[in-house]
């Protein structure tokens, strides 16, 4: 075997090295990244549902949505209901992805261009994590005061379970392959010349 050919093995030893220096920068700098994120996110709820989101706020990690919708604490009081979705549920493939990248020998900008072709899809959690929050857990009251319901709330709950189930683990594993074409191609090669004939 010529040095430097990619194995499948040594791949895979090289990603479950790269992954804990890459779960570690991703989680100490999710400040930033979660905050663009939870930018887009904003935009695709008024996007879904206009009006229900009035101000985006983070004061830690947590993404703090300020809505328009009435709750009443107690009698003859009115508050405005804020709701809190944790970001890094669906922000973790990112370090998947970068260690894949760099386990694959990837060039820097194609690790930018992933991780930025990564945040609608990081949003997309974000954003139905809040609907599915308005329109089916907390009641139909707030749900029919935000406007959701009929197909609105299936199509939430359909929304909720792509961002949440497929998205995070999914999509950074088609953007790596996108990304490392060439890569692959040499590594099937390599299994290919490996795999013992047939008797």
């Amino acid at each position: 075997m010529m040095a430097g050919t990619p194995t499948l093995g040594k791949f895979v030893l090289r990603t479950l090295l790269w992954l804990p220096p890459c779960l570690a920068a991703w989680y100490f700098s999710a400040h930033y990244h979660t905050a663009v994120a939870g930018a887009l996110s904003h935009l695709l709820v008024d996007g879904f549902q206009p009006g229900i989101v009035s101000a985006l706020e983070q004061p830690g990690i947590d993404q703090v949505f300020v809505t328009t919708l009435e709750v009443h604490p107690e009698p003859g009081r009115i508050g405005l209901l804020v709701l809190e979705v944790n970001p890094l549920l669906y922000t973790y493939g990112l370090a998947f992805f970068v260690a894949l990248m760099l386990a694959a020998g990837a060039k820097w900008w194609k690790i930018l261009v992933g991780a930025i072709a990564l945040l609608p899809f990081q949003s997309w959690g974000i954003a139905f994590d809040l609907l599915v929050q308005v329109g089916v857990k907390l009641g139909p009251d707030i749900a029919a005061q935000a406007g959701l319901f009929g197909w609105r709330r299936e199509a939430i709950a359909l929304g909720y379970q792509i961002g949440n189930l497929i998205f995070p683990s999914l999509i950074p594993v088609v953007l790596w392959a996108v990304f490392s074409r060439s890569f692959i191609e040499n590594l099937l090669r390599s299994q290919a010349r490996n795999t013992p004939a047939p008797p």
